[in-house]
């Protein structure tokens, strides 16, 4: 070795370890050397990885070679090549050898171990070369379900915000079908955007405006809009403070179908029945089944009547019309109406029975609790299955539904469809409690929890 490039080496490494000032820029030595120095500087580097067989040396200092501004040797492609295929990198090192053989043909210092190691590699990089197609599949794969999940998110949003809007054929389900693209149009219409039955981002950000996630009316006015949810009976509703929380609701965002339906909600609350239904005219008229089944209500319980009497015929009318488009509690109220008899409906246990199923399989707790207790008593067309009616209660119960709750406790308590387990009875009995189920804290007490 040059005595030259012995020198040098050592001065670099000793002004590597040497501790830069506060104030010294981060550049490189060898930034700051003669581009001549730099390569006699590497390429004795590389004689000595080379010596020692330091592939992975090789492999990093080889592109460093590489991005100085001279003409490299073409031997460097053999050299990395090699490196490369001795630390398993067999797609790279043929890619590689393929660079030094078109450059160099038969005339090149390493032909015959360059034709050899390219025998020898090519089979392995094959099977890296697939395996890395695979990965890019796979990738390619997952971005697409990315990119679609996305823009299903995209579109279940801005169909929420739809159907909240008056356009109840819009279902949220994230299918960019042609009710949705209408319902899109017809909203940039009248909202002076551009009409492309698209959601672009000012279509979305106006129908996000449009729409608050909550309002004081919800909490005080809540109906079921999803067969999960079970919402607050009108007997319920402080009407003192919810009408006007509703009132207030309707105008700052007077196109909300939630709003019209608890604005109606509170108003027959406060007994104005008459107000009630000509708020609710508007949600009736599109078929939101909860304002059909508002409607029902009021015709069963007579509100609706010159002399106050029910109007069955009326009511069942309206309650088919919910029941049509599979309103959970529709289905509940024609399943009592089925099991009792009444409004000229021939009477069957097994019938209502059906009617409870259906609304139960679709998630609503209430119609869940009362199979429950069909399963419990063996009655309505069903044979007595503890095991059975204790899915229903859990269902139930796993949706905060506090009746569930309170009898999943009785299940655990005497033991049926389960080991008896007072631990688990005292839990569930404590759970519906909390949310003021009366009868909970009788049982706490009995039994010390």
């Amino acid at each position: 070795m040059k005595l030259r490039h012995l020198l040098l080496i050592l001065t670099c490494s000793s002004l590597l370890i040497l501790p830069l000032p506060d104030n010294a820029e981060s550049t490189s030595i060898s930034d700051n050397l003669p581009l001549d120095v730099q390569v006699d500087l590497l390429m004795t580097e590389l004689s000595r990885l080379l010596k020692i067989d330091d592939n992975e040396g090789i492999i990093r200092l080889i592109p460093q070679i590489r991005g100085l501004d001279i003409e490299i040797p073409d031997s460097l492609y053999f050299l990395e090549a090699r490196a490369l295929y001795r630390i398993g990198e067999a797609l790279t090192a043929r890619d590689r050898l393929v660079v030094y053989l078109a450059n160099t043909g038969r005339n090149g210092r390493y032909y015959e171990q360059a034709t050899e190691l390219l025998l020898a590699v090519r089979e392995e990089a094959d099977i890296q070369e697939r395996k890395l197609a695979e990965l890019e599949r796979l990738r390619r794969v997952e971005l697409a379900k990315s990119v679609q999940k996305a823009r299903t998110l995209r579109i279940r949003e801005a169909q929420r915000s739809l159907q909240q809007l008056g356009f109840r054929e819009a279902i949220e389900n994230g299918e960019f079908n042609n009710p949705t693209r209408e319902a899109l149009a017809v909203y940039q219409i009248r909202h002076d955007l551009k009409v492309n039955g698209d959601i672009t981002d000012e279509t979305l950000e106006k129908l996000k405006a449009a729409v608050p996630e909550s309002h004081n009316c919800d909490g005080l006015a809540r109906y079921s809009r999803k067969p999960q949810e079970w919402g607050i009976p009108v007997n319920q509703i402080p009407a003192q403070v919810a009408v006007p929380a509703c009132n207030e609701a309707l105008r700052l965002y007077p196109e909300v179908i939630r709003f019209q339906i608890q604005y109606a909600r509170s108003l027959l609350a406060a007994g104005r029945a008459n107000d009630a239904l000509t708020a609710i005219e508007k949600p009736a008229r599109l078929g939101y089944p909860a304002a059909e089944y508002l409607i029902a209500s009021m015709h069963e319980q007579g509100f609706l009547s010159a002399d106050s009497k029910p109007d069955l015929v009326n009511a069942l009318r309206w309650y088919r019309f919910a029941q049509a488009k599979d309103y959970p509690r529709a289905l509940l109220k024609m399943g009592q109406l089925t099991e009792s008899g009444k409004a000229g409906i021939k009477r069957s246990n097994a019938n209502a029975t059906k009617l409870y199923h259906q609304a139960a399989t679709l998630g609503y707790p209430p119609a869940q609790v009362i199979m429950g207790d069909k399963y419990v008593s063996g009655r309505g067309g069903v044979s007595r299955d503890y095991a059975l009616a204790l899915q229903w209660y859990t269902r139930a119960a796993e949706l905060n539904y506090p009746e569930a709750e309170f009898k999943l406790g009785g299940m655990y308590e005497r033991g049926r469809g389960v080991q008896r387990n007072k631990t688990s009875a005292i839990a569930w009995y404590r759970r519906a409690r909390n949310q003021g189920y009366p009868e909970a804290a009788a049982k706490l007490r009995r039994l010390g929890g």
